[in-house]
């Protein structure tokens, strides 16, 4: 039997917004777990932008 993960991302702009994201910048998520975070993270930045998650 496989146990459906569910992950609830919360405070998400709290923590985020208080980065103050540079489009060209390079941010590491070592706390990747469900993503939601680094999937916001990344719709701030450009092409230019690095994003290094892992968990």
């Amino acid at each position: 039997m496989t146990k459906e993960f569910n992950h609830t991302t919360v405070l998400l702009h709290e923590t985020v917004d208080m980065l103050d994201i540079k489009p060209n910048g390079i941010y590491v998520d070592a706390t990747l777990g469900g993503a939601g975070h680094s999937e916001y993270l990344l719709s701030q930045l450009t092409d230019g932008g690095h994003l290094y998650a892992f968990d």
